[in-house]
This record gives structure tokens, C-alpha cells and sequence, in this order.
């Protein structure tokens, strides 16, 4: 490979200056001309059939210009099970459920007019633990679920409720078991959270009846993935629909698939021809768009003296909420590495995806990979202090190198792993003592591993123009939210045209105009749209080459090209900016357009029974983070004092954007484990749905933080990156959970690691040593 120019280096962000002087203009500040405002009526109730809606004092009210329930939007739509109605059918399945909508002339009319819709509900039972809802006798909260339209790979469970049953089968746990010294078993409890992006949901949406076309505009992080599903629920032609892209303001995994959109197109059909827009606030945003899944994890592990990983089975109950959404694919891609990335010959994982009477969870920074190393890493350093090992050692003696075949069948490649375990934890100086001179307070360290997979297989297209000027536009379906896409597929141009990077332009993300793209999520598109961008540049570079041989009078095989010119390989004084080469090939509105896509295309489904796959990922993450924690005995308060974060990236496209998308990673991992929890009580009511009661991580909770870089290049990614955005978070909450039971000897099974959940556990074990 020649020498990079644009790639590895660190480059500030290409839109840093439009979002810092306020210029950028995000979906929830978008003010169309002519818009009315949309309000929506929530269920009060967590589970209950509709018996009755009378709407006509809402629609008599002043200003009001439509009035919808599910009379008028007989729509559902959902990915991987179609279950979802655009406004409640029939019944409702939890607080905060879309029942009702209504758009006017101004927010204040529509918050009014939507107080006075009536609507009379008759109880149902509410189940609110996922374990308990899918027990022998519970009634089904979907009764129709056997009609629903469902993706292939989806495994009902026998038991109530059980939207997929993942199963992961490899050797035979019981004779591991047998075969094992030393075994381990313990439950592990997750909670709800809630994504807590900047920008609260917001969509807009407006039906031409002459043309039959109907424009959303939203801030959506995957917009053909949301025209196909409300294509599918509509029934009208992809070509009629169109979706562009604001500026998004944070999502996390929150704003993909169909949230306020199905509110927003119900109310425009009835408006019109004028655009509506519906807008969430934040109470609206935590209670009904998404969550991510709560889960119960039991784990069992069983290990030789010299501690070999003989046996490890894991049953994992989702928390799905009252919607499918992505419950089942999170279930399957959470479940299948959650013990852990090590060599275990026996192997039994079964994950339930469980419906609930609570918010809808679904994808969030991480996609499962949290839970599982929550269990499964705090369940390492349980082995390890069972058989007088150093933590270091037993995960040095087990975890997956080069050329692994992992326990659900697929050979390893790019494992970067074991040096990420050497610097994140020489990061914090593992092995040496720290003391401290304030009485009753504790230090402790502790540290986690991941492995984490990207969604496989899927495709992602891409167009290069360069114009008369030199410039270059990229068309790319990746949605800048807030990762740093923009300033990464830009460098990609900008290294495979040779041209500075201010010369490089991203188009405004246009589902009628924009090539198609999966999604951007899953850290997938460094890599996928990285490959795709740099395919189309070389096209482009391919044809600009074709074009400056007459110009030159030389064969394209005697031409050389770098710093955005063509020219004669024995005369490089003789050359052709290559603006000036489409200038004199197309004129001076002319365009040079190239073309590229990327699709792993030896990805395979797993397997039902098995859960087997030779080729599951494109590429996996491998990352460690070790954390260094003082915890004060007397009143269980756990402080992160530094936090290193070692992330095999394959290769640096942008070194900084991968620090910033580290750091960021690991603050959400601290709010993760030391605070967040979203409090829902047995009537499915949520007790803490604004920031003055959920609390995040601010810069006084933020410790000394050590990212580290490490490159163990990918040999099918762009350049030899892989992804980066998930994993910072992922290790986090289990390396801090390992770092408390290191300070105070006591262990807390149950997240988030809250001052009175540390101060009991402290309790309990002083009491049962007296």
C-alpha cells in the first residue's frame, strides 16, 4: 500500500464548525412551510382492551385540523415480527402507547385538543418481570402473535409470551460439568435504561394526494430500512415514499425503525396536503419510543485446577417491553458471545426474548453485549479467586488468539484481544498497591473483556461525484449521528482522489437520491461504508484516468495520479488537474460519477437448532477496560477514579474521532453501572421519566480516562479497519463491578452498583462473617 494521506490521520471533524456556531439544523428544530402541529393521546394503562374512544369534542375544538385513532391508521409494521400498530388496536400493551393523534394550527390547540379525546379501557393483567411473564398460565399480550408476519430466522418459544428462543449448542455442558474441578453458578440482573440522546424524538411528514407522494422528513439512523417497513405497512410503492435526513442530535439506537413517524404520516394523510409535524418531549421520548432491554442472567461455569474453561451454560430471560422491535435480534446477537470470548468446549446458551407490559425495548450502544459481559466477566474473577489465580492469567490461558475456532463454529481472524488485556491493564497498574489516607474508603481494580459481532450479512452503496471545480461529493447512506461518519468517509474520498479535505463535500442524506445503505448501526459502517466509499473513489479515479489519456496522448498505463492531478509518469510536469479533466471531457457542468458497493457476501445465518455459523460476523471487536475505584464503606458511594480502555480498531482511519468514540463510550459505560436504572413499578408505571430523577453521568462523575488504540488489522476492511462505535461501552459496568468486589470483598450481582445497593451488600457479608 502507497503511502496514506488522508487515512490515520487525525483530522478535525468536517462539521465541527456548523455544530458549534449553531448553524447545524437538527429534525427537532426543522420548521416547514404551512405546518401544523401534531400532539398524541398516551395510554394510561399498561395492559387493557379499548372499549370505547369518542373524539368529536377534539375535533370541534378551534383550530384543529384532524383528529386520527386506529380507525384511520389501520396500519402495523415491525422489522422482525410485524406487531406494532400505528395507534393502539383494540388494546393497549403499556404506559405510554400512541392511542390517539391530533394535528392544529399551533402546539397549544393540539395539547388541548388531545385532553379532551375520551377513551374507556377494561384492565388486563399487567406483567412487568420477564421471567415471570412467560411462566405456564400467563395470558398472551399477543394473542394474534402466531398471525403476525415474522422474519425467518425467529424461534417462538413454548412458553407464554416468548417472542424468540435463541439456542447456542456446542459439545455437551453435562460432562464439562462432570469433567470440571471447580464450578461457579449465579443469577444476574440488568435493568431497563433509557437512551438519553441529546434531541428527543421528532418526525415530519406530508401526503401530496395529486402525486400519491408522501415525504417524511426525520432524523432517522436508518432510512431505507424505515421506507421498507412503511412501505410494508402501507402497501404503497417504495417509489412513492421518500425520506430525508436532518442533522440527528444523538440516538444511540434509539431512533431507528419507526417511532413518531407512524404518528406523524397517520395525522398527514387527513391534513391535507399541509405538512405536520410531531414532536416528543422528553417525558414522551423515555416512556414511549425505546429502551434498552432489561435481562436476567444465570450463568454456570465449570473450570479445571489449572484453570482450562471446561463448561458454561447461560440462561438469559430479554426484557422485550410490549413490542417485538428488535427483541429478537438482540436476543440472538446478545446471547450468542455472551460467555464471554474465550475457548469453552462446552457450551449451552438459551435466550428468551420476553414481552412485557413495559416500554418497548430494543437496539442500544452495545446491542446485548453488556448484559452478557456483566455475568460472564464478574463470573471470571469469581473462578479465578476460587482457584487463587490472578484475573490476568486464567483469561490468558483461555481467551481466543489468531486463528481460534470459536464455540459456535467459525474460525477467528484479527484477534487483537490479548493486547488490549496487556495495555488496559498496565494502563492502571495492575498487580501494584494503591493506598489511600482517608479513613473507611477502599481501592480496588478490576477489569473486563469483550468480543463483540456486527450485524452479517448486509450491503452498503455509494457514489463519488467530482465536478468541474475538483470538488467531490460523496453519496453515502451512513447518518451522521454524532460518530464522526462524515469526517471518516471524507477522508476515504480524499485519500483515493488525492484532493485536500476541504475539496470533499457529503451529500444531504435523501432516500430519492442517495444509494442504498442497511443501516448505520451494528459499528458497521467504517467498515462497510468505508469500503463502499473507497470503491466508488477508484471508480471515479478509474474514469478521470480514462478520460485525461487523449489529453495527454498516453496510454492510461503511463499515467500516474496523486495530489488530484493526472499526469505522464516520465513527464510529471506534464499534468491535468482532474477538474480540468472533467471540465474537457463533460463541459463545465459536467460530472464524473463513480460507483461502489460492499456486501460480505460469505456471511451466513446462523443456525436455529445449533446457533452455528463459519462465517456469523464480517469482523468482531475485541476491547478491554480496566478501572480503578475508591468505595467508601460507610456509605456505600463507589468513585472511578481513572479508567483505561484498550479497542482493537483494526486500523485508525481517524485516530482522534476513535479516542473521542472511546472516551464517549466508557462515560456511558460509568452511568451504565453506577446510576442509570429506569424505575417501573408492578402497574408498569415509570417513576423517574425526566433527567431531574434519572441521572446521568456528568463531568463530576468522569474519572482520569486512558483510551488506547490498537491495531490488529482487519484484511477486508477498508484500509484494515473494522468498527469501533459499541464496545466502549460494553466492558465498562463488569471491569467497575470486578474493581468494588476487589475494594470491599463483596460482590454485587444486580446492576446499576447504587450507593444503597453496595452499602447492603457491604452489610450482609459483615453480618454473616460475625
Amino acid at each position: 500500500m502507497s503511502e496514506l494521506t488522508a487515512v490515520g490521520k487525525p483530522i478535525q471533524r468536517v462539521d465541527a464548525e456548523e455544530k458549534i456556531t449553531g448553524q447545524a439544523v437538527y429534525g427537532y428544530d426543522l420548521v416547514l412551510p404551512d405546518m401544523l402541529y401534531g400532539k398524541t393521546l398516551f395510554s394510561p394503562k399498561a395492559h387493557a382492551r379499548i372499549k370505547r374512544i369518542n373524539t368529536e369534542k377534539a375535533k370541534a375544538y378551534p383550530g384543529v385540523v384532524a383528529v386520527v385513532t386506529a380507525e384511520d391508521a389501520p396500519w402495523t409494521h415491525g422489522e422482525t415480527v410485524k406487531d406494532k400498530p400505528f395507534l393502539a388496536q383494540g388494546k393497549v400493551r403499556c404506559i405510554g402507547e400512541p392511542v390517539a393523534a391530533v394535528a392544529a394550527e399551533d402546539e397549544d390547540t393540539a395539547e388541548a385538543a388531545v385532553k379532551l379525546i375520551e377513551v374507556e379501557y377494561e384492565d388486563l393483567p399487567v406483567y412487568t418481570d420477564p421471567e415471570e411473564a412467560c411462566k405456564p398460565g400467563c395470558v398472551e399480550i399477543h394473542e394474534d402473535f402466531g398471525k403476525y408476519r415474522k422474519a425467518d430466522f425467529i424461534v417462538k418459544g413454548a412458553a407464554p409470551n416468548v417472542a424468540e428462543h435463541f439456542k447456542l449448542r456446542t459439545g455437551d455442558v453435562d460432562i464439562g460439568f462432570k469433567q470440571s474441578d471447580v464450578i461457579v453458578e449465579e443469577r444476574y440482573f440488568v435493568p431497563i435504561i433509557q437512551h438519553a440522546a441529546m434531541e428527543p424524538h421528532s418526525a415530519h411528514a406530508q401526503f401530496d394526494k395529486e402525486s400519491g407522494r408522501l415525504t417524511i422528513w426525520v432524523a432517522n439512523d436508518a432510512p431505507f430500512r424505515a421506507l421498507h417497513e412503511i412501505t410494508e405497512a402501507l402497501g404503497m410503492p417504495k417509489e412513492k415514499i421518500r425520506f430525508i435526513n436532518p442533522l440527528q442530535g444523538g440516538g444511540f439506537g434509539s431512533k431507528g425503525g419507526l417511532k413518531v413517524e407512524p404518528i406523524a404520516v397517520a395525522l398527514a394523510f387527513h391534513t391535507n396536503g399541509r405538512p405536520v409535524r410531531v414532536k416528543f418531549n422528553r417525558e414522551e421520548t423515555f416512556i414511549s419510543t425505546l429502551t434498552r432491554h432489561e435481562a436476567v442472567v444465570y450463568s454456570k461455569t465449570g473450570v479445571k485446577k489449572d484453570g482450562t474453561l471446561m463448561a458454561r451454560a447461560m440462561t438469559i430471560y430479554w426484557g422485550a417491553g410490549a413490542y417485538a422491535e428488535k427483541s429478537p435480534t438482540v436476543c440472538i446477537r446478545g446471547s450468542l458471545p455472551a460467555p464471554g470470548p474465550y475457548r469453552i468446549p462446552h457450551v449451552k446458551v438459551d435466550g428468551y426474548a420476553v414481552y412485557t407490559n413495559k416500554p418497548v425495548a430494543g437496539s442500544y450502544r452495545g446491542y446485548g453485549i453488556p448484559q452478557g459481559a456483566w455475568a460472564g466477566e464478574q463470573q471470571m474473577d469469581e473462578i479465578a479467586k476460587r482457584l487463587g489465580m490472578d484475573p490476568i492469567a486464567i483469561r490468558m490461558k483461555n481467551m481466543f488468539v489468531e486463528g481460534d475456532i470459536s464455540y459456535w463454529g467459525e474460525q477467528l481472524h484479527a484477534v487483537g484481544l490479548k493486547e488490549t488485556l496487556v495495555k488496559a491493564t498496565e494502563a492502571i497498574d495492575w498487580g501494584k498497591p494503591t493506598k489511600t489516607a482517608k479513613p473507611g474508603v477502599k481501592i480496588g481494580k478490576g477489569f473486563a473483556c469483550i468480543q463483540k459481532p456486527t450485524r452479517s450479512p448486509t450491503t452498503s452503496a455509494a457514489g463519488v461525484l467530482v465536478n468541474a471545480k475538483g470538488e467531490v461529493t460523496v453519496l453515502a447512506g451512513t447518518v451522521e449521528i454524532g460518530q464522526g461518519c462524515n469526517t471518516i468517509l471524507s477522508q476515504v474520498a480524499a485519500e483515493e482522489l488525492k484532493v485536500p479535505l476541504e475539496r470533499v463535500h457529503m451529500h444531504q442524506l435523501d432516500t430519492d437520491v442517495i444509494p442504498f445503505d442497511a443501516s448505520t448501526t451494528s459499528s458497521r459502517s467504517t467498515y462497510h461504508m468505508g469500503n463502499a466509499v473507497r470503491r466508488a473513489s477508484i471508480h471515479a479515479r478509474e474514469q478521470i484516468m480514462e478520460a485525461a489519456g487523449p489529453m495527454l496522448e498516453a496510454k492510461v498505463q503511463d499515467l500516474g495520479y496523486a495530489d488530484g492531478k493526472v499526469f505522464l509518469k516520465d513527464q510529471p510536469q506534464q499534468a491535468l488537474p482532474i477538474g480540468e479533466v472533467v471540465r474537457r471531457k463533460l463541459g463545465i457542468h459536467g460530472k464524473v460519477r463513480g460507483d461502489g458497493s460492499y456486501t460480505y457476501e460469505i456471511g451466513k445465518d446462523l443456525d436455529l437448532e445449533t446457533g452455528h455459523s463459519d462465517h456469523a460476523s464480517a469482523f468482531y471487536m475485541y476491547a478491554t477496560q480496566a478501572a480503578e475505584v475508591e468505595v467508601d464503606e460507610e456509605s456505600g458511594r463507589v468513585r472511578v477514579l481513572r479508567m483505561s480502555a484498550a479497542h482493537d480498531v483494526g486500523k485508525a482511519i481517524n485516530p482522534l474521532n476513535c479516542v473521542a468514540q472511546i472516551e464517549g463510550g466508557v462515560v456511558m459505560g460509568i452511568g451504565s453501572a453506577l446510576h442509570e436504572e429506569l424505575v417501573i413499578d408492578n402497574t408498569g408505571k415509570v417513576r423517574n421519566p425526566s433527567f431531574l430523577d434519572y441521572h446521568l453521568v456528568t463531568s463530576l462523575d468522569t474519572p482520569e480516562l486512558i483510551p488506547i488504540v490498537v491495531e490488529c488489522p482487519e484484511p477486508e476492511g477498508p484500509y484494515g479497519a473494522k468498527g469501533l462505535g459499541e464496545p466502549g461501552l460494553a466492558p465498562t459496568p463488569a471491569a467497575i463491578g470486578n474493581a468494588v468486589t476487589d475494594a470491599v470483598g463483596v460482590r454485587v450481582y444486580d446492576l446499576p452498583l447504587k450507593p444503597e445497593n453496595v452499602y447492603w451488600a457491604i452489610r450482609k457479608k459483615k453480618k454473616d462473617a460475625a
